[in-house]
Order: C-alpha cells, then sequence, then structure tokens
C-alpha cells in the first residue's frame, strides 16, 4: 500500500475541500471556515466569507461558491462579485463544483442534513439549469481524457455514476452502468483523473484515496493518516504530484494537506469561460 505524505505547514481545516492547481499554486478551500488558501512556498489566505464549497479556475482568479451563490474573485485586487445568485430551500447548499473542456461550470447542492435528495447537479455557463435532480450529496464531476465520459458522485449511494458527455455542447447524454465501490470504508467523495484515464477516488471516512480504472478494476490504494479524505487533484510542474484534502473528525484529528508523487501525470483543472 502506498502511503500519501502529511504537508506539515497546512493549517488544520474543519472541511478541506476542492483542491485545484493554477499558475504553480494549490488552491483549497475549508467549506465550514469559508476560507480559500493557495499554498506553494508558503501558505496564504485568500478570502473569507460565509461558506465556500468549492472553487475553479478562471483566466484573471478564481470563481467560488458560498452556500447559494457563485462568485468571482479577481486575484490581483482582491475584488468580488456574484455572478449567479440561486434559491435554495433553508437546508440545501452548493457542495461541489468542476468545469468541463469548454469551461462551463457544474455544481452540484446536497441536503446539509446528508439525509434527503434534496439536491441537484446544476450548468452554468450564461445562464443556470438543472440536470440531474434527486441528489443527497454532489461530489467529485471529473470527464474522461477525451471528454466523451463524465463520472459523478452522490456520496451516499456509494455509486460513481457514469454518462457519455457531448463535449461539443457540454450536455449530459445517456446514463450507462455505475461503478459500485460499496465494499470500501467510507463514501465516495472528491475524484480527479489521470492522462491514462484512470480514477483517484477520495474515501471519506475510509482514510485512502482509491484508483480505478475506466472499468472500475482496483489500480492501487494510497493510504492516508487522517480518517475523512476528501478531494484530490493532480499538480506540480510536470502534474505528477497528488494532492489530497482532509477534514477533522469525531475526535479533532485530521484536517490537514498530503502529497505523494505518482508514476502517471494527471489532467489539468479546467478554466472556467465568461460568455
Amino acid at each position: 500500500m502506498l502511503k500519501a505524505k502529511l504537508i506539515h505547514e497546512s493549517p488544520q481545516l474543519k472541511l478541506g475541500e476542492s483542491p485545484i492547481w493554477r499558475d504553480g499554486l494549490l488552491y483549497y478551500v475549508d467549506i465550514l471556515n469559508g476560507k480559500i488558501y493557495s499554498y506553494g512556498e508558503n501558505i496564504t489566505q485568500l478570502h473569507t466569507d460565509s461558506i465556500i464549497p468549492f472553487i475553479v479556475p478562471c483566466d484573471d482568479g478564481l470563481i467560488f461558491a458560498t452556500k447559494d451563490s457563485i462568485k468571482h474573485l479577481i486575484l490581483k485586487s482582491g475584488k468580488v462579485e456574484t455572478i449567479f445568485k440561486m434559491k435554495f430551500d433553508e437546508i440545501v447548499r452548493f457542495n461541489d463544483g468542476k468545469c468541463d473542456m469548454n469551461g462551463v461550470l457544474f455544481a452540484g447542492t446536497m441536503d446539509m442534513n446528508e439525509k434527503d435528495p434534496l439536491g441537484s447537479l446544476y450548468r452554468f455557463d450564461n445562464k443556470e439549469s438543472k440536470v440531474l435532480d434527486r441528489i443527497t450529496i454532489s461530489n467529485g464531476t471529473i470527464w474522461n481524457y477525451d471528454k466523451k465520459i463524465m463520472y459523478y458522485i452522490d456520496s451516499p449511494t456509494r455509486k460513481i455514476r457514469v454518462f457519455n458527455y457531448d463535449n461539443r455542447n457540454s450536455a449530459i447524454l445517456d446514463e450507462m452502468e455505475s461503478i459500485d465501490v460499496s465494499v470500501f470504508p467510507g463514501v465516495p467523495d472528491g475524484m480527479t483523473i489521470d492522462s491514462m484515464g484512470n480514477l483517484y477516488v477520495a474515501f471519506h471516512g475510509g482514510s485512502s484515496v482509491i484508483v480505478f480504472d475506466s472499468n472500475g478494476k482496483v489500480i492501487k490504494k494510497i493510504y492516508v493518516s487522517a480518517k475523512n479524505v476528501d478531494s484530490c487533484v493532480f499538480g506540480g510542474d510536470d502534474l505528477k504530484t497528488l494532492y489530497i484534502t482532509t477534514a477533522m473528525d469525531e475526535n479533532g484529528d485530521g484536517g490537514n494537506l498530503y502529497k505523494i508523487k505518482n508514476e502517471i501525470s494527471g489532467i489539468p483543472s479546467e478554466k472556467y469561460k465568461f460568455i
């Protein structure tokens, strides 16, 4: 079993999530403390809001979510503007989000009590539209190397859903057979993909990132010395360093950054494009 290395200088996070790699830096969030951090030579806190469930890169900064809004942070000036404002039930909030190859944002919501299918997956370009519903905890959206398959996780189902994808029009097509991951401890959370099409899936409550091929066969398991492993992304100059975010557990342990060198490079974090 491989073991990820703790990055000791990282602050302890209540709920570390949504790592992205942009211009030589790792960016990530602490959802419940509502903070955006960057990590290079030093850890820098960039922005604070109420809660910040996810970030994605854009040309001049970051796109990030709050409970019910999508906002734009310009890194050079620190200016923030709201680009989408949603109307959700009181116990529904944004959770995870990723951009496809066309710069279209897919962002999902969740039941804050983590029990009922009150959430949805939305598509954002110049407007918003709902593309999936009856979701309990939206997580882990990613596309394969030729952008013709989309993978998606609703964590409590303990499955990775698989869709044919129209990469010209950024549209979900028919659903194929899911990848069942229910035999593994914890629930599937965030995920990323390497240049060979292998999926790297973080298991919240499972102390691991498990790597699957496109058919769902396990290739390897990466042990993380934190119970709640939340997400991962490839970074570094060669995109061969897997960065992993974690959350504190019920005993107050965890909530740090980890990393491990990989033999296969990853795929860059896609940027949101304003239309």
